[in-house]
């Protein structure tokens, strides 16, 4: 029920106490500087939590869903906060931000629902995508004369909130920033920087235009103040070679670009699956609901883009024929009130459908949904592992997709 960490302890894993759903109390000694991925995720009782006062960075999904706690201070240490490192803590009615925050990354603290008022200290430069979306207990905002960016929805169906002033310092605004925020009344913001559109999207608010006077004592934005972004951009990935019937090798090198909530990947034949710390696209994982997959690729390991939560859409090219195990969130496809117990892969071909080692012996292990549309073109055989279950729409699926065709069935 109560964790100390000693003095001498300097960081707190990844997935450190994932779930430890009976921790009630956590004191973090002054010696700790990170607290890693996940480390406190899902701690739902965790009400009684005093952090380390020389704590510089809080990772992605830290304190996921600690519903019980009842405020969230973070020390002055503070530089770096994760992308939805406070996020569902839903019960948490007071937040103190350090004053050495820059940026209010990913889905810091969506659906905390039961703050009342937010103070932006004068650190933040940047609030980014959902930052603080569904705070539906939000009734006031104030946001310091620094702030540059808002993001993408970043207050959105804050129901409660009545009024805001955008700081003269603003000079990009996402779009749906304040929508569904039916309470609404005013927002006043600098004129002549084509905000409207933005602004008045999903609200009825009325838009109240202030002018500008350009600045005597306004600051400038130079290079050594640049917005920084947290997490940092990972270590590009290092060339990879791969040995052919040739004197020389093939340079294969990994290519990505993020566009328009779509992640297109390619440029090798194997798509690995790297540390979470290292994930070209890590900035995006929470965005990503469309991945396609370049021309070439013949391999995607197990797990590679199971960090993408929302996805919807994969485009495979015909070259790929085997998919690791959980390669992707859309792989499962047997579940029962919405518990993951069934998944699918491909091996060389194969379709082949396996229990998730994760779920309990009892659990239903029927297929359920047919999500491997999305890889039908590179199937041209099915293997069901022990103790899976088809069921009609799996046969639905098999007479649809093979019909007067010779299969590997077993």
């Amino acid at each position: 029920h109560k964790i100390i960490i000693n003095d001498g302890v300097t960081s707190i894993g990844n997935d450190a106490f994932w779930e430890c759903t009976l921790l009630k109390s956590l004191m973090i000694a002054d010696s700790v500087t990170t607290i890693g991925r996940g480390a406190l995720y899902f701690c739902e009782n965790l009400t009684d939590l005093k952090l380390s006062n020389n704590l510089i960075s809080v990772d992605a999904d830290s304190f996921y869903n600690c519903s019980s706690l009842k405020e969230i201070i973070l020390p002055d240490s503070v530089e770096i906060i994760g992308a939805g490192a406070f996020s569902n803590c839903y019960n948490a009615k007071c937040l103190k931000l350090s004053q050495n925050l820059t940026c209010i990354n990913i889905e810091s603290f969506r659906e905390c629902y039961s703050l009342t008022h937010i103070t932006i200290p004068n650190g933040v430069i940047s609030i980014d995508n959902q930052g603080f979306n569904r705070c539906s207990g939000l009734i006031s905002i104030e946001l310091s004369d620094n702030v540059v960016s808002i993001g993408e929805g970043a207050f959105g169906f804050c129901g409660k909130l009545k009024g805001i002033q955008i700081p003269d310092s603003v000079t990009t605004i996402g779009e749906a920033v304040f929508y569904n925020c039916r309470s609404l009344k005013e927002i006043h913001y600098p004129a002549g920087r084509g905000f409207e559109k933005n602004l008045s999207q999903g609200n009825n608010a009325k838009l109240i235009p202030y002018n500008v006077t350009l600045p005597v004592t306004q600051p400038i934005i130079q290079s050594g103040n640049e917005p920084k972004f947290y997490p940092a951009q990972p270590t590009k990935p290092q060339p990879k070679f791969y040995p052919v019937q040739s004197i020389k090798p093939v340079v294969e090198k990994l290519t990505w670009s993020f566009a328009g909530k779509t992640l297109t990947v390619g440029g090798v034949r194997v798509i690995e699956n790297f540390p979470y710390s290292q994930i070209p696209w890590r900035d995006h994982l929470r965005d990503i609901q469309r991945i396609i997959i370049g021309n070439g690729v013949e391999k995607i390991s197990a797990r590679a883009f199971s960090e993408c939560p929302r996805l919807e859409l994969l485009e495979l090219p015909a070259s790929v024929k085997t998919i690791g195990d959980m390669a992707f969130s859309v792989c499962f496809c047997g579940s029962i009130n919405g518990v993951k117990n069934v998944f699918w892969c491909l091996e060389d071909g194969v379709l082949v459908l396996k229990k998730n080692p994760d779920a309990p012996p009892a659990a239903d292990f029927s297929t359920d949904s047919v999500s491997w549309i999305f890889a039908e073109k590179n199937i041209r055989g099915v293997k069901l592992g022990d103790g899976v279950k088809p069921t009609a729409k799996f046969f639905e699926w098999m007479t649809r997709q093979f019909n007067g065709k010779e299969i590997s069935f077993k």
